[in-house]
């Protein structure tokens, strides 16, 4: 079976830097231990990056949300924590994606580049539950109809604990399964 564990915008701008959360600083322990856990059983591990340039409040994006942030080189922009040590270098089975929006069309083909193929099973734990965990959690769906999704609810965060329960319903209410705890 090719797993695919997919870390979606774990970057220090969302847990302690623009757009600090401590609701994300609160899942590094957990999402590390994940990370470790799927490459041990021979899984893959997929991260994003939110990655903006200077002219990021130019962009449609930068006007819906205007605050500056994982801007390609900076110190927000790299992975949070314990999973830092994962963009350094190159290491079996683990791939990095850099995501202009949202959610990143680019994901499937560096996905299926990544597992040799379609994978089999998609987890995906990160942050912001309500943006882009919900965007790219709709664009592995749509490339690889017959994986099965999880959304790891316990590893994922938002703004507010109410636009992450929403979105965990909106996921579940799509046919996604969700898995509350870490």
């Amino acid at each position: 079976m090719k797993e695919l564990l997919v870390v979606i915008d774990y970057q220090n701008d969302f847990v302690t830097g623009a757009l600090g959360n401590p609701a994300a600083a609160a899942l590094e322990d957990g999402i590390a231990a994940r990370v470790e856990e799927t490459l041990a059983r021979g899984g893959r591990v997929l991260f994003t990056r939110d990655t903006h340039g200077e002219d990021y409040l130019e962009s449609r994006e930068g006007r819906f949300l205007p605050v500056p942030h994982c801007v390609r080189g900076t110190e927000g922009w790299r992975l949070y924590g314990a999973l830092a040590k994962y963009e350094q270098g190159v290491r079996e089975g683990v791939a990095v994606v850099d995501k202009p929006t949202f959610g990143s069309a680019a994901l499937p083909a560096e996905a299926a580049a990544l597992c040799g193929g379609a994978p089999d099973r998609i987890e995906i734990c990160g942050v912001v539950t309500d943006i882009c965990v919900v965007s790219n959690a709709v664009v592995l769906h749509s490339a690889f109809l017959n994986a099965a999704v999880a959304v790891l609810g316990g590893l994922c965060a938002a703004a507010t604990p109410e636009g992450h329960e929403r979105a965990l319903a909106l996921l579940a209410g799509m046919g996604y399964e969700v898995i509350n705890n870490s």
